[in-house]
């Protein structure tokens, strides 16, 4: 039986910051699944060379919308469109946003206001925008994307992983407010994912750990995907990924932050 058609998916899938990384892994994985997409990213080429690739290889609309979303009006100018044009969002994918490494002593001021806001600002925006919307579908569908770094303070990664816990704390309270809703609201936290050659140098400095943990973002993406249409609202790709979190939870924070921050000194170091 076909997990997407057994649970009517009819509307839009929507995806922010989907014109590379994660956001484009899950675009397509969603396309293939015969789910028309939105696709929202600040960077036309790369979302006209997106909607050449699913339209031409799935067979499905993906409509595409050039936003920068550090705007704050951009969310509500985003819902706006979906509304002239009638496009009906069933699926909601938070998956723009920020990362940063270092010391938080030397990085620049407005750079981590900017890693605030877009990694928190349009969640939150976009989920009031279009949790109407969402709750006239049978069943809807929202990610939001964290990061494993949000389950505790990790030093030289001070700002993006508390940006990180504030997406994972957000998605669980409102999960639970929404229990008894039509909306399935997930949260997705990774460990390391192969995206650029960049994070790929980033990865293979952390030594083995970040080594084990980490996974191909196509991989990423396809255990998203199903996740979510498995109703799970804790999503946590990869065997690796799993055991370190529950290390993490068992080891006292002073202990953990003290090996996750070392390890992230040396990364530091070594870029």
């Amino acid at each position: 039986m076909n997990i997407v058609n057994s649970t009517k998916i009819t509307g839009y899938c929507l995806v922010t910051g989907s014109s590379r990384g994660i956001g484009k892994a899950i675009a397509l994985e969603w396309a293939s699944k015969g789910v028309p997409i939105i696709a929202v990213a600040n960077d036309m080429k790369a979302l006209t060379t997106l909607k050449s690739e699913i339209e031409s290889t799935y067979g499905v609309d993906c409509l595409t919308i050039n936003k920068d979303l550090l705007k704050l009006e951009s969310p509500r100018e985003i819902y706006d469109w979906c509304i002239i044009y009638d496009k009906k969002v069933q699926v909601l994918i938070n998956n723009v946003g920020l990362g940063a490494s270092g010391s938080f002593e030397e990085t620049q001021t407005d750079f981590d206001l900017s890693l605030v806001q877009l990694n928190i600002f349009p969640m939150l925006q976009l989920t009031k925008l279009f949790l109407p919307m969402l709750k006239t579908f049978k069943k809807s569908y929202v990610l939001n994307m964290s990061s494993l770094g949000g389950y505790g303070p990790v030093p030289y990664k001070a700002i993006y992983t508390a940006s990180k816990a504030f997406v994972y704390s957000f998605s669980k309270a409102i999960s639970l407010e929404l229990k008894c809703d039509n909306v399935q609201v997930s949260v997705s936290c990774p460990a390391g994912v192969y995206t650029n050659s960049e994070v790929v140098e980033r990865i293979n400095a952390g030594g083995i750990i970040a080594r084990w943990t980490s996974l191909n973002v196509t991989t990423v993406a396809h255990y998203v995907v199903l996740a979510m249409l498995k109703g799970k609202k804790m999503i946590i790709p990869g065997v690796g990924a799993k055991l370190l979190m529950i290390f993490m939870r068992i080891v006292p924070e002073t202990l953990n932050s003290l090996i996750v921050g070392g390890i992230m000194k040396k990364t530091k170091s070594e870029a």
